[in-house]
């Protein structure tokens, strides 16, 4: 697989939104990424953080370079933000439970409007196949949980699972880009 550097095309850019939008098109469109904007990518997932500076040398770039580098894959949209790993547990949430619901299409909106009422909701999921919605959810005891399904049981039949670990999340990087394109 070759992997081709993105070109930089300053002049009639879509608007964020547009690219956020159509993400893959306007990417084939204006380049692709290459072997060191993956690292790139790897780098900040692990530690957002890091000096730019330190990003430069760890990929073999100016600073100057690694600061255009990252200020294109913000503008395509690739980049969307920078955040910081929370540990539940030290907050006092240390149970974390998967929630599924199966609701009727009509129920969808109302829906979405309780879950986004529910602080303890925090990651919604429009899912296929039997259930309507996966929720992940965060609370301190189980009465909590309990609490937090009756509040949505009356849209539709809801299943739980109890997190017991979960394992880190592997960066999006050179591997999985390297599948995609293999498939394409």
């Amino acid at each position: 697989m070759v992997l081709h550097h993105m070109a930089s095309h300053r002049r009639n850019r879509p608007s964020a939104d547009d690219l956020k939008v159509e993400g893959r098109i306007l990417l084939d469109r204006f380049g692709s990424i290459d072997a060191k904007d993956l690292k790139i990518l790897e780098a900040l997932q692990a530690n957002a953080r890091v000096p730019l500076s330190e990003l430069g040398r760890s990929v073999g770039l100016s600073q100057p370079a690694i600061s255009e580098r990252v200020k294109r894959l913000e503008e395509a949209g690739i980049i969307e933000g920078y955040g910081a790993r929370i540990n539940p547990r030290a907050l006092g949430l240390g149970l974390m439970a998967l929630v599924r619901l199966r609701t009727s299409h009509e129920h969808i909106k109302t829906c979405l409007k309780r879950f986004s009422e529910i602080p303890h909701i925090i990651e919604v999921h429009r899912v296929t196949g039997d259930d309507c919605f996966v929720l992940k959810v965060l609370v301190p005891a189980p009465e909590d949980l309990e609490t937090i399904v009756d509040r949505i049981a009356g849209f539709g039949a809801v299943t739980t699972s109890l997190v017991l670990r979960s394992e880190p999340v592997r960066p999006i990087g050179k591997d999985l880009v390297r599948r995609k394109a293999e498939r394409s």
